[in-house]
């Protein structure tokens, strides 16, 4: 009777933690749709004046959609706080501590990310494209962007963005459980595995899954000459340290 309570009980506070999350999602999707226009601002090239709408309704889904992806991808991570702070009493003192310091890398990791990388990538890659679209020579054509092309455009790169960090955890984890002569044995497997993840999470076409890949197999060449250097670190640590003697008992009895 009594080990039914306690689940009654956990299972009401795990649908409170869930509940209080999808709140929170509701919440925050209805502010930003509210600010929808401002929202859609900040993410606007500069030095554009006007985006072009083809269909009625273009514009209302694409602020829907603007939104929804805003807004879930900060209820994704009040939902997984919620589930911590549901489990953390259970788990050890070191299983918390590494979650909560893993949230906490999180947090910096994507603050950072979106504060100064991706303005910069959003630049590097409007004045990139642009260029190209807008140097008609032979022929008089005008470039007009379509709102929703170049929201989808970003919403692939914000998918790009948020795997970034699952990978570097995953590269993490087979670096503490595998040997570096394994990462250099396999180095084209690796070329491969980095490429075939490009072509999961961006469009099929060569430019794109370059633009991902190369990343992923520089991330991956650092690894391995971080990697490398802190195990020579290592090496010269034990190389310095004093070698200690060991007294034999047995010839000190003698002795006495």
């Amino acid at each position: 009777m009594n080990r039914l309570k306690i689940s009654i009980y956990y299972l009401q506070e795990l649908n409170y933690r869930l509940a209080y999350a999808i709140v929170g999602t509701f919440f925050l999707f209805s502010t930003t749709y509210t600010y929808k226009q401002s929202l859609i601002f900040i993410f606007l090239p500069k030095g554009l004046s006007h985006f072009v709408s083809t269909g009625l309704t273009e514009i209302f889904f694409t602020y829907i959609q603007l939104c929804t992806i805003f807004s879930f991808s900060f209820g994704f991570g009040i939902t997984l706080i919620q589930l911590y702070l549901f489990l953390r009493p259970g788990l050890y003192a070191f299983e918390a501590k590494i979650i909560f310091n893993l949230f906490i890398t999180a947090i910096i990791f994507y603050i950072c990310l979106y504060i100064f990388l991706f303005p910069i990538i959003t630049k590097i890659l409007w004045e990139l494209f642009s260029t190209y679209s807008q140097n008609f020579t032979a022929i008089d054509l005008t470039f007009e962007p379509r709102l929703h092309d170049y929201l989808s455009h970003l919403q692939q790169l914000n998918k790009i963005l948020i795997l970034s960090f699952p990978c570097l955890i995953a590269l993490n984890i087979l670096q503490t459980y595998t040997s570096r002569q394994t990462w250099v044995k396999y180095r084209g497997i690796a070329y491969i595995t980095a490429f075939s993840i490009a072509a999961l999470i961006t469009p099929p076409d060569v430019l794109s899954q370059t633009l991902i890949g190369f990343p992923l197999i520089i991330f991956y060449e650092i690894q391995l000459q971080i990697w490398s250097l802190y195990e020579g670190y290592k090496k010269q640590l034990l190389i310095r340290q004093p070698i200690k003697s060991h007294k034999d008992p047995y010839r000190h009895k003698k002795q006495s």
